[in-house]
């Protein structure tokens, strides 16, 4: 008898655990999701919300345009209803602390988005048509939905972070050609510019080559940019055994030759200059220090002699920049087709494919300019890792 209540208590137990994971489950779904198909969810939310302002916005700036597609824009419109109401209700009634939930600011905007619809619905029941007309004042409620995007600051931080990026370095070039695009607009509005100039697939086609160019070039410089990378961890690693295995021969030897080493070869990776003759003297005293300890060259001078290769092999490719004639070109070409762009695609299409141009291609090219100088470069964005050298140089010696 008491097995079978003991079991019985137990089952309840985890009959309410799982209702209380499953809810916990649903809620997190919605307001803190971490799978693939949540964020998918919440995208297409995202685009819900844009839609209905944007039916919001055709319906007062273009009555005509939503008359003519009354009922589509309304089947849209209780869809979106329809979606939200079910988004909302989950999340209420699986909230851990139902008051608290309620109450949090974007709570309140989930209700206020979807709580006038449903007036519009309900009050023509009971009020006369003369007094309808100020329910199409709770139409601008729709407005509140925007406000849920403050919901995704995060990812909105990420897309329009400027400080710091490439975009912030070319602002200057793309409004160059903004204003020009902008100048030869006006000239084109009083029919004093080219006109209906059909060049567009030629401009489509030389994008998309400068496009593949370009990208190649990234592959290239970025590879370098990884190699660089790992060889830097190689030589901390190189560093470590070599420290050890001198320590364990000659107490402290390891210590100071490897450190005094590295302190040597760390200002030459960092500096914008090639230069793989400053470690002439360490170089000499590692492997000096390395047939002090072993009568005949052995394991040791091995490690001594690949420590000095592989920063011989760091140091040089590095410095090895894509050639000055073919950057040259490459950066006139893209000049030269973002000027052209300009004069000769006219009106708003114009504007945009500059702007969307300048931004794209330009943007690319001062991206492999960033990665081919590997520290430094003209924007000093992207540069290798070095905390780990860094680190060790720094660390406690090894026993």
């Amino acid at each position: 008898m008491k097995m079978w209540y003991r079991t019985s208590v137990q089952l309840d137990e985890y009959r309410v655990n799982s209702q209380t994971s499953l809810r916990n489950r649903i809620h997190n779904f919605f307001e803190d999701p971490n799978t693939p198909f949540g964020y998918a969810v919440q995208a297409f939310i995202a685009i819900l919300i844009l839609a209905s302002v944007a039916e919001f916005a055709i319906e007062y700036l273009d009555p005509r345009l939503f008359e003519q597609y009354r009922d589509f824009f309304h089947i849209a419109n209780y869809f979106i209803l329809a979606v939200f109401t079910v988004e909302y209700i989950l999340k209420v009634a699986t909230a851990p602390n139902l008051g608290r939930f309620v109450i949090k600011p974007f709570s309140v905007i989930d209700f206020l988005a979807i709580a006038p619809n449903y007036l519009e619905l309900i009050l023509p029941l009971f009020l006369e048509t003369t007094q309808l007309r100020v329910l199409r004042l709770l139409r601008f409620a729709r407005l509140l939905r925007l406000l849920k995007f403050l919901r995704y600051g995060s990812i909105l931080k990420k897309v329009l972070r400027f400080q710091g990026t490439i975009l912030q370095n070319i602002t200057p070039i793309i409004a160059l050609f903004a204003v020009l695009k902008g100048v030869i607009w006006v000239l084109e509005s009083y029919d004093l510019w080219f006109a209906n100039t059909q060049l567009g697939d030629l401009f489509t086609i030389i994008g998309f080559a400068l496009g593949i160019i370009l990208s190649q070039k990234i592959n290239v410089s970025y590879e370098k940019f990884i190699q660089v990378e790992e060889s830097v961890v190689r030589i901390r690693s190189l560093l470590e055994s070599l420290e050890l295995t001198l320590n364990s021969l000659t107490k402290g030897l390891g210590t100071s030759i490897s450190r005094e080493w590295g302190k040597a070869f760390l200002p030459l990776l960092k500096s914008k200059e090639a230069n793989t003759y400053g470690l002439g003297k360490v170089n000499a005293a590692l492997q000096s220090a390395a047939l002090s300890v072993e009568k005949q060259p052995a394991d040791l001078f091995v490690l001594s002699t690949n420590l000095i290769q592989e920063a011989q092999f760091c140091l040089s490719k590095k410095s090895r920049l894509i050639p000055k004639p073919y950057d040259t070109l490459l950066h006139q070409s893209t000049m030269l087709y973002l000027a052209l762009v300009a004069v000769f695609i006219p009106g708003a299409t114009g504007m945009l494919s500059v702007l969307l141009a300048t931004y794209m291609l330009y943007g690319m090219y001062n991206l492999t300019q960033d990665f081919d100088t590997i520290i430094g470069g003209e924007y000093d964005l992207i540069n290798i890792d070095t905390s780990e050298l860094e680190e060790y140089l720094t660390s406690e010696p090894q026993a």
